[in-house]
């Protein structure tokens, strides 16, 4: 036999085969299932939401049921023998769409109504996070760590305090750097967790830390400064972002004066802009200070405008 002839016989098996392994009626078959009916919650949870249904019937006597949230890539299938289903890892006051699906062996589908549940909000609060430790420190930082802590729901962030207040944003994960700290000075800090409902924990355990001596006598280099007349008194100052010997981008701080007031506009660590406002009508000027972890000190070129600052 020819290198052609078995090719073909080898594929014309092969279809045989495949013939053969579906059954004649599914072959056939374009008759969807009925429709599942009287979908309905039977409860519900912050994460969880329990349905359950009217069984749908095929002419081929077979079906399986295919589970649909909106929205989630997940699509479990049950046996048609349970008409009950229960979605976990949801999320407390999320409002869910669900609908269910019968399908028989030659995936002909027939659709539930629609259902939504909305889940109910969550008014506990987690545990408070256990074992907070220091992993390290620098003249300018402290890492910090510590265990998750627990929620009936979920967590979705902590953050880092000192008795003076919060002073590391909420943000998911178990560890932190505090940076931008002065040298050689104590700190004491303690953990909250926070859940997707908002509701807060206790704090940690505390954890006391010394910064380490600094050497650094080096200023940030100086940054450059433009300002923009925004409306009458009003100004957006930007810079370009100062670098450092010791300190991070993210450490140094700047402190945006207007005709040298002892008052400056303090700008988050890291941000390179502002708004802000001159003091007088006529002439203002904008002078920005770029300021290391060790207290370093740079100064901008100096910016001035018009302003009509009116009242």
């Amino acid at each position: 036999m020819s290198a052609r002839r078995a090719a073909i016989a080898a594929v014309a098996a092969f279809a045989a085969f495949t013939m053969s392994a579906t059954p004649a009626a599914a072959r056939f078959d374009k008759k969807a299932p009925s429709k599942p009916t009287n979908l309905r919650l039977v409860a519900t949870t912050t994460t969880t939401i329990s349905i359950a249904w009217d069984a749908a019937a095929d002419n081929s006597g077979k079906l399986s049921y295919e589970m649909h949230l909106w929205q989630d890539p997940r699509v479990p299938v049950v046996p048609q023998t349970q008409t009950s289903f229960t979605w976990t890892g949801l999320r407390a006051s999320v409002q869910y769409f669900l609908y269910v699906v019968a399908i028989d062996a030659a995936q002909n589908k027939s659709f539930s109504d629609q259902l939504i549940v909305q889940t109910p909000r969550d008014t506990i609060a987690p545990n408070a996070p256990a074992n907070l430790r220091v992993d390290s420190v620098t003249a300018s930082q402290v890492a910090l760590s510590w265990d998750p802590a627990t929620d009936e729901s979920a967590v979705a962030s902590y953050a880092v305090f000192t008795p003076a207040g919060q002073i590391v944003a909420w943000a998911p994960g178990t560890s932190r750097k505090v940076i931008g700290l002065p040298p050689d000075k104590q700190f004491t800090f303690f953990v909250k967790a926070r859940d997707y409902g908002g509701n807060i924990s206790p704090a940690s355990n505390t954890v006391a830390a010394t910064t380490l001596p600094s050497n650094d006598t080096t200023p940030p280099s100086a940054p450059n400064l433009w300002v923009w007349d925004v409306d009458g008194c009003e100004v957006l100052a930007e810079w370009s972002a100062s670098t450092d010997d010791q300190s991070e981008p993210a450490e140094i701080r700047y402190l945006l004066f207007v005709n040298d007031e002892p008052d400056p506009t303090e700008v988050v660590m890291g941000i390179t802009r502002t708004v802000a406002y001159g003091s007088t009508t006529g002439p203002n000027t904008f002078v920005l200070k770029a300021i290391d972890a060790a207290g370093n000190v740079s100064v901008s070129n100096p910016v001035t405008l018009d302003l009509f600052c009116a009242g």
